[in-house]
């Protein structure tokens, strides 16, 4: 049975929905609704209607209202967030009656993550100095870091191996226009990665990038650092010379968080997916294949059903719908594929996926989970 240190999950990991209201004028408090509060630290936030799309991230090392869209590909200052609450979060009036984050009778979905309530430290593990903001509790620490165009290490803070690298550059506008967003995952081959901007074109892993970053076993990834290399004779996307770059870094937490991969079968009852609790989110990529990143969550699917759940994606428009070929059971334990759909459940394909809690499968003092 699974020992966790997060007997509540929702204490560390929450997801959101609401409507829009089509309101001006005044901020926006949103209130969680989870059997305890949590202060958001990092948030992803999605419109799932039609029509003009934008995915969004916050997070505490930037601030609240310091956010990365697909426009230009910095950090952009002002537009969604004025902070980050007690228990739930307080919306700008800057842009707040468009598709942003409160068009009139459209639905959003948040991923939040707990803050971390720790100071930043500079870090000399790496060849390259980092200034890294650990979050042990959720297992995820900000690194950020000036580049050098030059292969090196960089600290992590995480004291374990990175199962998955996020990388969100600060500051690109003067990195010739590069707004790649490389994503390292545990299920990556060594020597390559995703681009996958959180609004951009659906890629398969591959090593023919502007930068590469990486904590494969073969190496590259340590207890202490994770590497940047050259790739393409090019440093842009992880570590051009002089520009600011930022790196979300993540580890396991035995009963809230996993990290892998799976092999598609291409049958309708798929591949089950161990996780040692019930998951609240599911991320679910296609390696060698042209697809995007695919998710599901707790709050949009509350229960299981037969007809397919409500899947949503972050790259492109990928929008939050449900059919034959997005149907999945979450589990107590983990989650089983239900269709034989290519993005999730195709037969010899490699699949990476991530994956936070609801609730453990069994908490530290014997308690067991519910199924759904």
């Amino acid at each position: 049975m699974a020992y966790t240190t997060i007997d509540n999950s929702e204490s560390a990991f929450q997801c959101f929905t609401y409507t829009g209201s089509g309101s001006t004028g005044s901020t926006i408090a949103r209130t969680f609704t989870g059997s305890v509060d949590l202060k958001p630290g990092l948030q992803y936030h999605a419109k799932m209607g039609s029509g003009n799309m934008h995915n969004i991230m916050e997070n505490e090392y930037t601030g609240a209202g310091t956010h990365w869209l697909s426009s230009s590909g910095d950090s952009v200052a002002g537009g969604n967030l004025a902070s980050f609450d007690t228990n739930g979060f307080t919306h700008s009036t800057t842009n707040q009656g468009s598709y942003y984050h409160n068009e009139s009778s459209v639905e959003y979905v948040t991923w939040n993550w707990a803050e971390s309530g720790a100071s930043n430290a500079t870090n000399n593990d790496g060849t390259i100095t980092s200034t890294v903001r650990v979050n042990a509790n959720v297992g995820c620490s900000f690194v950020n870091w000036t580049g050098t165009s030059a292969d090196g290490t960089i600290g992590h803070g995480l004291g374990t191996r990175p199962k998955a690298i996020w990388m969100y550059p600060i500051q690109v506008a003067a990195n010739n226009g590069n707004t790649q967003r490389q994503w390292w995952w545990e299920a990556n081959s060594d020597g390559y990665a995703i681009s996958n901007e959180l609004n951009g074109s659906q890629t398969a892993e591959r090593n023919n990038l502007n930068g590469l970053v990486t904590a494969d076993s073969s190496g590259e990834g340590t207890s202490t650092v994770f590497s940047v290399k050259e790739q393409n004779s090019s440093y842009e996307g992880v570590n051009h010379s002089s520009q600011n770059y930022m790196a979300i870094c993540w580890k396991e937490i035995q009963g809230f968080s996993k990290f892998g991969s799976y092999t598609g079968s291409g049958a309708e009852s798929g591949p089950f997916i161990y996780c040692g609790f019930k998951p609240a989110l599911i991320m679910i990529r296609a390696m060698d294949r042209t697809e995007g990143c695919f998710c599901y969550d707790n709050g949009r699917n509350p229960t299981n059903v037969d007809s397919g759940m409500y899947i949503i994606g972050v790259n492109d428009s990928q929008l939050h719908y449900a059919d034959a070929n997005t149907d999945i059971d979450i589990l107590s334990n983990g989650f089983k594929l239900r269709d034989n759909g290519p993005l999730r459940n195709n037969s010899g394909t490699k699949y990476g996926f991530m994956a936070w809690a609801e609730s453990p499968f069994v908490t530290s003092t014997g308690i067991p989970t519910t199924a759904r």
